[in-house]
């Protein structure tokens, strides 16, 4: 399985993992971007833990709330 956190700090292009959560706002909009298959479920909630300070289903939750997933 490939590591979300590795991956989302090259797509965002910050030089460390652990400046993600000040990347918010670009780390957003590439999760409503790119398939959540490519990750396992506990590292998806791990890393929404981790950037946003909530559970990667209530993330999710609130994507689909302001329609930015399907």
């Amino acid at each position: 399985m490939r590591d979300i956190f590795s991956d989302m700090q090259a797509r965002v292009g910050c030089q460390y993992i652990s400046d993600l959560p000040r990347y918010r706002k670009a780390v957003w909009f590439e999760l409503c971007r790119m398939p959540s298959n490519e990750w396992e479920s506990s590292q998806l909630d791990d890393f929404s833990r981790y950037v946003f300070g909530m559970s990667y289903p209530a993330l999710v939750e609130i994507m689909r709330d302001l329609g930015t997933v399907s």
